[in-house]
């Protein structure tokens, strides 16, 4: 496969990624009043690495900010990721 192929590829899946992300803080954050996905959200944030990953929780969980926090910033971060070395795959040929 070509790097044109790979970038657009990894382009994609960045797209999938962020998309995704986007989907998951709507859902989580429309039904935050259920008990059901409140205990889960607070159980994955007081694990270890729930605080390594998060930090230490302070309020709700389920509080906007802390939704923004544990599900939207990682996902603008991985896509951005992706994004940047599908940019660089698709102008390689540019850069040689």
């Amino acid at each position: 496969m070509s790097e044109a192929v790979v970038g657009g590829l990894i382009l994609a899946a960045a797209v999938v990624v962020a998309a995704a992300g986007i989907m998951l803080r709507a859902f989580i954050g429309r039904r935050a009043d259920r008990h059901v996905l409140g205990r889960l959200t607070r159980r994955i944030r007081e694990t270890s690495l729930g605080r390594l990953l998060f930090g230490p929780v302070q309020r709700d969980a389920l509080d906007p900010d802390e939704l923004d926090q544990m599900i939207l910033m990682p996902t603008i971060v991985v896509a951005s990721g992706l994004c940047l070395t599908a940019v660089f795959l698709l102008g390689y040929r540019i850069l040689t």
